[in-house]
């Protein structure tokens, strides 16, 4: 893998790191952080593969070396750099969430919702010839439509913190020096992104697990073979609420996947109660983040 944020050490940053490196670890450092008009680096060891280049994104061991090549060995110091970095990593870790952020139309849920409580009436006998009642299945269409309703109002804000995140991630990615200005802007942005993004992960698993996806599924499934009822005037809500339940199971399965990574388990409960730790209270992540990092793999920790 790539770390599109970090480059091979060079010169003193390479140097300043090379009594630390051990078998099958790569040294990286990050663009130039300015503080108070001084530049600095993170320079930090990653896993190696077998073959070259990165195994994993995770630190082994970092420092901060200003530009002249003295190593910063103040924990203060050293930790406020730290924050760039953990800030600007979150930021490359958002890039495809970005990416879709942007692609957002508001229109194509708000015509579903427009209609749905008509669609709910309309489905009204197809649920009653259901096992489990119209109870059931009303109750999971609202709770569908209140989902729909949540994840177009959050999508709409993050299309606009997207937008505000584009320029910042492109410099990033070039590995442009980078301002304390600038960091700070990005982080109050991504922990907004991220929080947003976390609300949607949550109400999409809650409707999962509730089984409200899957009877939505089967009422829509059931309607199509059903000669009673006429949905000709809802068809395209109706086909958009299929596509949306088909990108909804595929999400709950790469969000299982993505649980493998930061939170070691495709459990949804146990991804779900990580996610929750980011939420409540609003703590800033990426502090936390860095307070982590810091304690586990700061070479001058005691």
């Amino acid at each position: 893998m790539k770390i599109p944020i970090m480059e091979p050490a060079t010169g003193v940053y390479l140097e300043a790191i090379k009594e630390y490196i051990k078998f099958r670890q790569l040294p990286l450092m990050s663009a130039d952080y300015i503080l108070h008009g001084k530049r600095y680096k993170l320079v930090g060891l990653y896993k190696k593969r077998l073959f070259g280049g990165v195994s994993s994104r995770m630190l082994l061991k970092f420092m901060i070396v200003e530009q002249n090549g003295t190593i910063i060995k103040d924990a203060e110091l050293s930790k406020k750099i730290l924050e760039f970095y953990c800030t600007f990593e979150s930021l490359w870790l958002c890039e495809k969430r970005i990416a879709a952020a942007l692609k957002h139309d508001p229109s194509f849920y708000e015509e579903i919702l427009e209609e749905a409580e008509d669609i709910t009436n309309t489905l009204v006998p197809v649920m009653k010839k259901m096992r489990l009642g119209e109870e059931k299945y009303q109750k999971s269409f609202q709770h569908f439509f209140d989902v729909l309703r949540l994840w177009n109002e959050k999508s709409i804000v993050l299309e606009r913190v997207a937008r505000e995140l584009s320029d910042p991630l492109q410099l990033i990615l070039n590995r442009e020096a980078v301002d304390e200005e600038m960091y700070k802007k990005v982080k109050n942005l991504v922990i907004q992104f991220v929080n947003d993004t976390d609300i949607r992960s949550i109400a999409l698993i809650d409707l999962y697990q509730e089984g409200s996806l899957f009877s939505v599924k089967v009422i829509l499934s059931e309607a199509d073979s059903d000669k009673t009822i006429n949905l000709t005037k809802y068809k395209k809500s109706i086909e958009n609420m299929k596509l949306i339940v088909r990108e909804s199971t595929n999400a709950i399965q790469t969000t299982r996947m993505d649980g493998i990574g930061y939170a070691n388990t495709t459990d949804l409960n146990k991804i779900k109660e990580v996610i929750q730790k980011r939420l409540y209270p609003k703590e800033d992540m990426i502090t936390d983040y860095a307070n982590e990092i810091m304690r586990e793999k700061w070479v001058f920790h005691k």
